[in-house]
């Protein structure tokens, strides 16, 4: 078949059809639009691949696959460059096509030798029985934490408590919530205030 001949699809290289679109996971235009939104005017390198990851995880509380994707278009790296570099770190958290997202608030215990010698698994048992059930906070494992002289380590967010214990956890927890009450307060008077309602 001559290569000014019309076929039915796109991407063909021998007898048959071909295909629509080439093969593997195709870019949503939303989320490339998110991410353009997100990065601004940020140069777009592979050298700040972590930081723009960074950035969609805070934004948006997880990676989606599509988001993900989209990163990696916007950034002219393959999909499984950026989704390597994503798994590859715990706090990030990587959600696939029709997986929950997360709650908004985890909290990660470290799983190291030193943390398990100091109580880290009753500490992971404790806090998954009392907050594992409901909707707005998760418990996980998560590796080492580089806290081995203040073990057990948790993690709340971004925050991490040292010689973590229960009663500790419930102070910076109540913090934690207050501060994001507060800031949806804040930003809803911002709104209010502005008149975009």
């Amino acid at each position: 078949m001559a290569l000014d001949q019309k076929t039915d699809g796109v991407w063909k290289s021998g007898k048959g059809k071909g295909r629509k679109t080439p093969k593997g996971r195709q870019v949503n235009e939303q989320a490339i639009d998110d991410i353009k939104v997100l990065l601004g005017n940020r140069e777009r390198r592979a050298d700040l691949l972590i930081e723009y990851l960074h950035l969609i995880q805070d934004k948006f509380k997880h990676l989606s696959s599509q988001h993900l994707a989209a990163l990696a278009e916007e950034l002219r790296l393959s999909q499984t460059e950026v989704y390597e570099v994503a798994s590859f770190y715990a706090h990030f958290d990587i959600v696939k096509e029709g997986e929950e997202i997360p709650p908004s608030l985890t909290i990660r215990v470290c799983d190291s030798l030193s943390c398990e010698l100091a109580g880290a698994q009753d500490l992971l048992l404790k806090l998954g029985e009392k907050y594992n059930s409901g909707r707005d906070v998760r418990v996980v494992r998560a590796p080492c934490m580089g806290r081995c002289d203040t073990a057990p380590t948790l993690e709340i967010g971004h925050n991490h408590i040292d010689n973590a214990n229960e009663e500790k956890y419930l102070k910076r927890y109540r913090r934690t919530m207050s501060m994001q009450k507060f800031l949806i307060i804040k930003n809803l008077k911002t709104i209010l205030h502005v008149g975009d309602i």
